[in-house]
């Protein structure tokens, strides 16, 4: 999971997603991440789908949870600055 998360820029909405759902730590459905974030709502699900295939994110009953913790995204920043 980690090298997946390595992959992923930080600029970018799927990104924005993980943080969103991480430091919310409850189940999101992809129209409250949208509106949360203030990103389309077809952008939210295609990346929700993608980072449900990389182990990152679960589709729960009640909605999307990220499978990281703020420590793996506050280590994820660093390391972006690092590079």
């Amino acid at each position: 999971m980690e090298s997946k998360l390595a992959e992923i820029d930080p600029s970018t909405s799927a990104f924005k997603i993980l943080v969103y759902l991480t430091f919310k730590d409850q189940p999101m459905r992809p129209i409250d991440i949208s509106r949360g974030l203030g990103e389309n709502g077809s952008t939210v699900r295609a990346r929700l789908a993608e980072l449900n295939k990389d182990g990152l994110v679960d589709n729960t009953n009640d909605g999307y949870v990220s499978n990281l913790t703020t420590y793996d995204i506050l280590m994820r920043l660093y390391k972006s600055n690092q590079e």
